[in-house]
């Protein structure tokens, strides 16, 4: 029974907030690190009593909830102010707050990848930063240790540069014409500056993309504005994050040896991808049975 609450709570929490851009965040609780404000909210997991928020900077909001638990939700002018002596956590988006209450764990981390952790590696240039040495981050994109991998993965990894979230990502990648699965060893310096300049640029001057300014990200099944083709999305990489691209106008590079692993992952085109991957792990959770 508790299994389909959370179950319940997950798909109106999906509805209400994936693609969201966080406007308001408060937490009773001491965390480690707090979701910035204006970041997009990308992915909603759930396991048993464990429900864990996304954001497109791969940070989590993990929560499990006792027998009593709860997420609601409130629309703008709706009274909660008894949930307020209990609430743990609010998150605010356009006109909706979530509110959680009952939680027994609360935690909030990065998505955790081996290759990735600060720990284990240094970390790379912030494009944030107006005096970041743009030749280096060039360097270190065409000299990245895994030459197969593909540009739309290293562009996440925090040793290279630092500040590009998964909305950028996947603008950057558009605005370029590259297909995501494009082998960073197959780029020019050329085109490893074009894509440096352009993500300090966007990063540096107007960091919070609205909506109606993005070509891709959240535009699955819709048509792209620069060739009419059509925008995919998919999940890709070690985090299994979103990505949005043009099949039409993104071909340059394109790595034809890895083309069937971006379809046999590609979500159906009325299916938001979060929604997908939710529907597959049921699918899966079923046949163990």
């Amino acid at each position: 029974m508790l299994f389909k609450s959370m179950q319940r709570s997950a798909s109106a929490l999906r509805t209400a907030l994936i693609g969201q851009k966080m406007l308001k965040f408060k937490a009773r609780e001491s965390l480690v690190v707090h979701p910035k404000i204006g970041r997009t909210i990308e992915e909603l997991r759930v396991e048993n009593r464990t429900l864990e928020i996304i954001w497109d900077d791969g940070l989590v909001l993990k929560t499990k909830m006792g027998l009593k638990g709860s997420w609601r939700i409130f629309h703008e002018g709706e009274s909660w102010g008894a949930e307020k002596r209990t609430a743990q956590l609010l998150i605010g988006v356009n006109e909706i707050s979530v509110v959680c209450s009952g939680a027994i764990e609360i935690e909030s981390y990065h998505d955790f990848d081996l290759r990735r952790h600060p720990i284990l590696g240094r970390l790379g240039p912030d494009l944030l930063d107006q005096n970041v040495n743009l030749d280096e981050c060039v360097s270190r994109l065409m000299g990245y240790e895994n030459p197969d991998e593909t540009i739309a993965e290293v562009l996440l990894d925090q040793r290279v540069v630092r500040g590009i979230g998964n909305v950028h990502r996947c603008e950057i990648l558009w605005a370029c014409e590259l297909h995501p699965w494009a082998k960073v060893s197959s780029l020019s310096r050329d085109d490893c500056q074009e894509i440096i300049s352009l993500a300090a640029g966007v990063l540096q001057t107007n960091f919070e993309l609205s909506t109606a300014e993005l070509a891709v990200y959240g535009k699955h099944g819709k048509s792209c504005s620069r060739c009419g083709g059509q925008v995919r999305v998919t999940h890709h990489g070690e985090a299994n994050r979103v990505l949005y691209w043009c099949v039409d106008c993104q071909v340059r590079h394109t790595d034809v040896n890895s083309l069937g692993n971006v379809i046999n992952h590609d979500a159906p085109r009325r299916i938001h991808p979060a929604e997908h991957l939710y529907l597959s792990e049921i699918a899966k959770i079923k046949k163990s049975v």
